[in-house]
């Protein structure tokens, strides 16, 4: 399969609120500086997906709401697709519609040759139906094993820790500038923002590469980084002794 048809896709969760601390400089005397912050800590999901050849499709956008809202849509520069769920994540009947989200952003560019699409294990991609359509469309669905997306997954090994950090400096940008909240009427604009800078042909190929999926690298991940932990210390000791129920 040619790296032109090769796909890494995986979800990724922003807060509108929740940051990190920073050092800043500030007034003498202020030893504490505040930045304005929404108390708002809903999550939203985001599921990008990039390609070996150094490209992207547009991402799916996924909102907690129990109805879709016309106005969620609005400057939308990423031409992201926006779905939602009543807690914000994706499930069965979303993988289904994402799916074919895939097929339309990405048909033109296969002319017909089949194509491989890496994903987590998460049961979204398992249903009966998000495979018939795979199968239909030429999809290889290939599904990471448990608790080996953090050395296999490239959007988790090279992409998601960059996106983060531009993340968080859009958002306190938007509220810092303009004593905005972060809403979801104004999300997309944000996280295209931060997405623009991160992902940059350099960076997508990274993913890739690094995890030995394209250049073909199948030593790429040793089996040391895969071995399982060892227990090195099988006793311990206190300066004292514990009561009873403690000890």
């Amino acid at each position: 399969i040619e790296p032109d048809c090769i796909y890494g896709s995986d979800e990724v969760g922003f807060s509108t609120s929740l940051g990190q601390k920073e050092r800043v400089i500030g007034g003498k005397g202020k030893t504490v500086q505040h930045q304005v912050r929404d108390g708002n800590r809903e999550n939203i999901t985001v599921i990008p997906t990039i390609c070996a050849d150094g490209t992207a499709i547009p991402p799916l956008v996924i909102f907690k709401g129990k109805a879709f809202q016309v106005k969620w849509s609005q400057d939308n520069p990423l031409n992201a697709s926006i779905g939602y769920s009543q807690k914000g994540w994706t499930d069965g009947e979303i993988g289904i519609e994402w799916i074919k989200h895939f097929d339309l952003r990405t048909k033109a560019k296969a002319r017909g040759r089949p194509q491989l699409l890496l994903v987590d294990g998460h049961n979204s991609h398992y249903t009966l139906a998000f495979l018939l359509y795979a199968i239909a469309a030429h999809i290889l669905v290939l599904c990471y094993g448990s608790h080996t997306t953090h050395v296999y997954q490239g959007l988790d090994v090279v992409v998601f820790g960059i996106l983060k950090t531009f993340w968080r400096e859009e958002r306190d940008r938007w509220e810092r500038e303009g004593n905005r909240k972060v809403t979801k009427e104004n999300f997309i604009v944000i996280y295209s923002r931060a997405w623009i800078r991160t992902a940059t042909p350099e960076v997508i190929k990274s993913a890739f590469e690094k995890t030995g999926v394209w250049p073909l690298n199948r030593n790429r991940i040793s089996a040391k980084a895969m071995a399982p932990s060892r227990e090195t210390s099988y006793c311990g000791s206190l300066l004292f002794t514990p009561p009873s129920p403690v000890r």
